[in-house]
């Protein structure tokens, strides 16, 4: 397993950077910024657009003045159309629970599909049940459900979540290196030897 960081996967640093950097479209003071950082300059007006989770939509109800408007927009599509990546989650019992048969069966409670749209609804997320995701309560274009909804059939497990050393690599290498890039400390073929050649040092820790 090895790290590339070939000319397609410029596309999106570039932007930012030429964002950032050229055109001014994008806020430097929001390079370190994460999640909920952006609402309150997305209330004041000083941001167009942020681009947060779908959970995120929770905090802009119960926060954001009264008469703000806004909606959810779906991320743009790509060579392959509006596929997302996202982080699979999983539900399990512990080996050493003196319980495990009741925890089991608590487990099958919470996945019966009328609770997943429950459980759903207070998360502000979607369900991963087929049959949860067909209710008609997560279908609403209130708060951005529909639009939100529409989506699920075009989300995929993120790839690099299965390879292992992929959170140092991320949290050590990538991250503080587009940081950098984004602000213009540095250019586009220190951020590749950085992603590469940094990150494959990491990766190779791991698999040996």
């Amino acid at each position: 397993m090895t790290v590339r960081f070939e000319e397609g996967d410029e596309v999106v640093p570039r932007t930012v950077h030429d964002q950032v950097n050229t055109d001014g479209s994008a806020s430097p003071t929001t390079l370190g910024s994460g999640g909920s950082d952006t609402l309150p300059g997305f209330f004041a007006g000083k941001y167009a657009m942020v681009p947060l989770g779908f959970s995120y939509r929770q905090q802009i109800v119960q926060q954001a003045p009264e008469d703000f408007d806004w909606q959810v927009l779906p991320a743009p599509a790509g060579a392959d159309g509006l596929t997302q990546g996202v982080s699979p989650q999983t539900l399990s019992v512990a080996e050493d629970c003196p319980h495990k048969k009741e925890a089991a069966a608590f487990l099958g409670f919470l996945l019966r599909p009328e609770n997943m749209v429950r459980l759903a609804l207070g998360d502000w997320m979607l369900p991963t049940g087929s049959r949860a995701l067909a209710d008609p309560a997560l279908h609403t274009p209130e708060h951005g459900w529909a639009t939100g909804t529409a989506l699920a059939a075009q989300l995929r497990p993120a790839p690099a979540q299965t390879v292992r050393g992929y959170p140092e690599w991320k949290d050590k290498v990538a991250t503080p290196a587009l940081q950098e890039y984004y602000s213009g400390a540095i250019g586009l073929e220190e951020l590749r030897r950085r992603l590469e050649n940094d990150g494959n040092l990491v990766l190779a820790r791991y698999q040996r």
